[in-house]
This record gives C-alpha cells, structure tokens and sequence, in this order.
C-alpha cells in the first residue's frame, strides 16, 4: 500500500472516530444525589384581578451535575384545575415528562395566572406548587398570588347619576362614558384601574366628580399592579372631558400612568370652567399630563411630573389659572424635546390653513415650573387678525433661556433658573428641601384662595409663604 493511501486511511479513521464520538449520548445518571436547583424556591404575584391575568414571572431550572439527568415529571399540582399556568422553554403544559437536562445546563421555566371571580370584597390568596421528580426525588417551586375581585364596565354609556361603591375597585375596558346630562361620582376611596387604552369620560351636557378626600384619595391608574409595572407610564388612555360636559371637578386624586392624565375640550356654553382640579398628583404620562385644547382649567394645589411632553398643554386658546402648582418634569425614558409647560393658541389643519383662538387667560400664581431641559415654558402665539394671547406668571420659580426684558410686565415677581431643591425627583416627591430657593415666595394674598397645602397643612405655619403645591414641613 502506497503512502497516499495509508495517509488517506489514517484521515478516514480519524474521521469514523469522531463521528462516532458526537453520536454517542452523555450518559443519563440515575443517582438520587443529582437534585435540580432553582433560581428561585418560591414565585409570587402581586395583586391579580379576577379575569384579568397577570405578567409573567420565570425562573431557571439548573442541572449543576456533570452528568445528565433526565427530569422524568414537571408538573402543576393542581392539574388543569389550576388558576396557573406554565411554560417550560417555550412549551405551554399543565405536565409534562422526560426532559434531559445536560450536566451544567438549565431550562426556564414561566408562570402566569389567572384569578376567578370570588364575589368577595377583599383580597383572596391563592396558591400551587410545580412539581419536579428526578431520580425518585420530587422538589418543589412554590406558587402565590393574591386575587381581587372587582366591579367591571365594559364600554358603558350612562345615561343617569350614578355613585360607584368602594368595596372593591373599579375596572375599566374600553370606556365609561357619563352622558345626557347625567353625574358620575366617584367618591373618596375609590380605586380605579384603566386597561389598555380605557378611557374616561363626560359628554352631552354630563358631569364626572371626582371626589376624594386627604388621606383617602381616589387613585386612578392601570390595571396591572404587579410591582414592575407601579410606575410603568402608557398603560391606559386618559380622562376625558368633552366640549358638552359641565362642572366636572377633580379634587384629592393620584392619576398616573396613562397617556394623557387629564384631557380638557372647550369651553362650549358653560359659564363655569370645564374643570376645577385640586389637591391632584399627576404622573408618568406618554403625552401630558393636563392636556387643555381651547378650554376653560382652574387648578390650585396640583402636582404633576414626569410627562413625555408636557406636564400642562394648553393649547388652542382657551381661560387657565393656577395657583400653588408644582410642574416638575424629569422624565428619563427616551429624549423630551418640549417644554414642562406650553402656552398656545393656534393650529394647523393642512399647510395652507390656521386656525387662531383667543388665549385669554393664562394666570400661573406662585407656582414652581422647572425640569431638566433649558427652558420649562413654551410660548408659542399667533396673534394675527387681533386673536389674544395673555398670560401672566406671578411669584413664580421658572426655568427657561427667554429674554424676559421685553414681555416684563408678564413675569412679576418671578425667580429664573434656581434649582428648587426638590427633596426627591427619583421618587416622585417634589416638596421642598429646606434649602429651596422657593421657600418664602409667595404672595400672601394669592395663598388666602389656597390656604391649605397638598399635604393639607396650613400654608405659612413657620410665618413664610412658600412656592408651589408644598408648602415646607
């Protein structure tokens, strides 16, 4: 045989051993000492409304051996009957058997559950395990959540006052519309979920009160509350309050959460404002958080923060004050390009038409405006053909790069670009540090309209007047 062919039959077996090698399956060990790990021994779920679904939750599933084992069962103890439900890499199951996890490998495994109505009141715990056996061992990952039933309005139209219950929340699909002249009250500590998109609303001569109370507040936000998801901005539509609707009022509330907190059409022929707020936290909304178009806002004691755009548009035109308010906006998901507040009074409807309005009032009396971006105000007008555009800022703490010489007699008594020191933006609380330079600005006669402030103490208590909706503690 020559050398070429005892090369190339060298190679060949070389080839037939390595092939024969990568067919050849690890070893399973059927040792009862190669147990399973776990990322976590337990999973639980925050607050789950009936029907509604939670997020999901995993965890890994760990072969730390050096041998193969085969995990000969995994499955839910509760079986079909179970209000969970699994997912083992990618595979929904209520069991499932025979499934070899290399040595030093792991699988995920995920969770999610789903609560049936109760017709209770109160919180209700529920609870399952997923079952593991291997090599006669059988361990266990506990599951917990806790369920809440609700009152639940899918796309409702009302037609006559209503007062909703407080026993249990209130979950919102699609939309609640109170309508032909009818109220909807929504009293003091009553808790509101918005689902995706859910909206709001008043219209046909209608009214929405909301009326909650100091330390017992109305909270309006979306339906998910597993703890990821607290702060999670963009989860429901907003509040609406139409052209037709009349006298509606917001005071005590937390709204967050949404696209827009609060949307305010026109004035119509009301000879009242469109809404009065107060006393109201507005937060983590994709679009504003007051959004006025031509409308008719008074807002006094009001905090709203971290907005995509603005905390308040009011655009259009329209009649605006407020006193003691906090605009505070430090939002961090993605790049904001506007201003914490705009002031406008015109649009475009195509490229060739503008529509103007009249700005007849916008009155922001010691107010704090301030934010991350150079400048928090936007004053956008268009006073061709005589259209107004008044606004005024009085005893106010103000961010923003204008040249206020020449409107002067707009900004009185106002302070430019001074941090106002709030005591925590991360976390939501903009009261003030003890050394803001806001502490002690306020005009006395514009505190006597808001003599409380948001944490409903006496404005002045240490003889100062302070900006915005807090006063320092």
């Amino acid at each position: 045989m020559n050398k070429s062919l005892l090369r190339f039959a060298g190679i060949l077996s070389i080839v037939l051993l390595i092939a024969l090698q990568s067919c050849r399956r690890d070893p399973i060990t059927d040792d009862p000492n190669a147990r399973l790990a776990f990322s976590a021994d337990t999973v639980v779920f925050d607050t789950v409304f009936t029907t509604v679904g939670s997020a999901t939750r995993q965890f890994k599933v760990y072969n730390r051996n050096s041998s193969t084992v085969n995990i000969g069962s995994i499955r839910l103890a509760g079986g079909s009957a179970s209000p969970f439900r699994i997912n083992v890499d990618g595979v929904p199951l209520v069991s499932t058997g025979d499934i070899v996890l290399k040595g030093n490998d792991s699988i995920y495994v995920f969770v999610d559950v789903t609560v049936n109505p109760n017709n209770s009141t109160s919180p209700i715990m529920i609870s399952d395990s997923i079952i593991f056996e291997t090599n006669g061992n059988q361990q266990r990952v506990m599951l917990y959540a806790v369920g809440q039933d609700a009152y639940f309005h899918y796309y409702e139209v009302q037609t006559g006052n209503a007062i909703w219950p407080v026993d249990k929340p209130h979950v919102v699909y699609g939309y609640v519309i109170a309508s032909n002249c009818s109220k909807l009250t929504i009293p003091a500590g009553a808790r509101v979920h918005m689902h995706r998109n859910a909206v709001l609303a008043a219209d046909s001569c209608a009214t929405l009160e909301i009326l909650g109370a100091h330390n017992n507040p109305v909270r309006v936000m979306g339906t998910r509350l597993e703890t990821e998801y607290r702060e999670e901005p963009g989860q429901w539509g907003y509040i609406w309050l139409s052209t037709l609707s009349k006298n509606n009022i917001i005071d005590w509330a937390e709204i967050k959460n949404g696209t827009i907190g609060v949307l305010s059409d026109s004035l119509g022929a009301s000879a009242n404002p469109t809404v009065r707020i107060s006393n109201t936290t507005i937060r983590n909304m994709t679009l504003a958080g007051i959004f006025g178009r031509d409308s008719w806002i008074e807002g006094e004691n009001l905090v709203v923060q971290n907005c995509a755009e603005y905390c308040a548009a009011l655009a259009y035109g329209g009649n605006y004050q407020f006193r003691h308010c906090t605009f505070g906006n430090y939002w961090n998901i993605g790049n904001r390009t506007t201003p914490s507040v705009l002031l406008n009074n015109w649009y475009k409807v195509d490229e060739t038409t503008i529509v103007r309005r009249n700005l007849s009032k916008a009155d922001f009396e010691n107010c704090i405006i301030y934010g991350d971006k150079d400048t928090e105000i936007g004053l956008d007008s268009n006073t061709t053909g005589g259209f107004q555009y008044e606004y005024r800022f009085r005893n106010c703490l103000i961010k923003t790069d204008y040249n206020l010489a020449p409107v002067a007699t707009r900004f009185v008594n106002v302070t430019v670009n001074q941090d106002p020191q709030f005591v925590n933006i991360s976390d939501f609380d903009l009261s003030l540090r003890n050394n803001s330079p806001a502490r002690g600005l306020g005009d006395p006669a514009i505190s006597a309209f808001v003599p409380f402030d948001l944490r409903n103490q006496l404005r002045a208590a240490d003889g100062v007047y302070d900006l915005g909706a807090y006063e320092y503690q």
